[in-house]
Protein backbone atom coordinates (compact mmCIF):
# COMPACT_ATOMS: atom_id res chain seq x y z
CA UNK A 1 0.00 0.00 0.00
CA UNK A 2 1.01 3.60 -0.67
CA UNK A 3 0.83 4.64 3.00
CA UNK A 4 3.13 1.82 4.07
CA UNK A 5 5.71 2.81 1.44
CA UNK A 6 5.57 6.45 2.54
CA UNK A 7 5.82 5.49 6.21
CA UNK A 8 8.79 3.23 5.51
CA UNK A 9 10.49 5.90 3.37
CA UNK A 10 10.11 8.54 6.09
CA UNK A 11 11.48 6.17 8.74
CA UNK A 12 14.45 5.32 6.52
CA UNK A 13 15.13 9.01 5.98
CA UNK A 14 15.01 9.70 9.73
CA UNK A 15 17.30 6.73 10.42
CA UNK A 16 19.79 7.93 7.79
CA UNK A 17 19.74 11.43 9.26
CA UNK A 18 20.24 10.02 12.77
CA UNK A 19 23.29 8.11 11.54
CA UNK A 20 24.80 11.13 9.77
CA UNK A 21 24.18 13.38 12.80
CA UNK A 22 25.81 10.87 15.13
CA UNK A 23 28.83 10.43 12.85
CA UNK A 24 29.31 14.18 12.46
CA UNK A 25 29.10 14.51 16.24
CA UNK A 26 31.86 11.94 16.64
CA UNK A 27 33.95 13.72 14.00
CA UNK A 28 33.43 17.06 15.74
CA UNK A 29 34.67 15.51 19.01
CA UNK A 30 38.13 15.39 17.41
CA UNK A 31 37.76 18.36 15.02
CA UNK A 32 35.88 20.97 17.09
CA UNK A 33 36.94 23.92 14.88
CA UNK A 34 35.61 22.49 11.61
CA UNK A 35 32.92 25.08 10.93
CA UNK A 36 31.82 23.36 7.73
CA UNK A 37 31.08 20.10 9.60
CA UNK A 38 29.31 22.01 12.38
CA UNK A 39 27.18 23.85 9.81
CA UNK A 40 26.36 20.53 8.10
CA UNK A 41 25.33 19.01 11.45
CA UNK A 42 22.99 21.95 12.16
CA UNK A 43 21.50 21.56 8.68
CA UNK A 44 20.94 17.81 9.23
CA UNK A 45 19.33 18.45 12.62
CA UNK A 46 16.86 20.85 10.97
CA UNK A 47 16.21 18.33 8.18
CA UNK A 48 15.58 15.59 10.78
CA UNK A 49 13.16 17.85 12.67
CA UNK A 50 11.21 18.43 9.44
CA UNK A 51 11.21 14.72 8.59
CA UNK A 52 9.89 13.79 12.05
CA UNK A 53 7.20 16.51 11.76
CA UNK A 54 6.14 15.11 8.37
CA UNK A 55 6.02 11.58 9.80
CA UNK A 56 3.98 12.66 12.84
CA UNK A 57 1.55 14.65 10.70
CA UNK A 58 0.69 11.54 8.68
CA UNK A 59 1.25 8.62 11.07
CA UNK A 60 1.19 9.89 14.65
CA UNK A 61 4.02 10.08 17.19
CA UNK A 62 7.46 8.99 16.02
CA UNK A 63 9.21 6.61 18.39
CA UNK A 64 12.95 6.19 17.98
CA UNK A 65 13.89 2.53 17.81
CA UNK A 66 17.40 2.92 19.21
CA UNK A 67 16.40 3.16 22.84
CA UNK A 68 13.93 0.30 23.29
CA UNK A 69 14.73 -2.24 26.00
CA UNK A 70 13.05 -5.64 26.19
CA UNK A 71 13.65 -7.51 29.40
CA UNK A 72 17.34 -7.46 30.13
CA UNK A 73 18.69 -6.55 26.68
CA UNK A 74 18.60 -3.81 24.06
CA UNK A 75 16.13 -4.65 21.31
CA UNK A 76 18.34 -3.40 18.47
CA UNK A 77 20.52 -6.50 18.84
CA UNK A 78 17.56 -8.62 17.66
CA UNK A 79 16.34 -6.23 14.97
CA UNK A 80 17.68 -6.31 11.41
CA UNK A 81 20.73 -4.14 10.82
CA UNK A 82 20.12 -1.17 8.46
CA UNK A 83 21.60 -3.06 5.49
CA UNK A 84 19.41 -6.11 6.19
CA UNK A 85 16.07 -4.36 5.49
CA UNK A 86 14.45 -5.21 2.20
CA UNK A 87 12.45 -2.57 0.31
CA UNK A 88 9.24 -4.56 0.80
CA UNK A 89 9.67 -4.88 4.56
CA UNK A 90 7.61 -2.68 6.89
CA UNK A 91 9.90 -0.92 9.31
Amino acid sequence: PKMTNMKCALKKKIHALDFAILELGLYLDTHPWDKRALHKRHHLLAERKAAVAAYEEKFGPYEPTWNKVRGDSWSWVNDPWPWEYSPKEEM
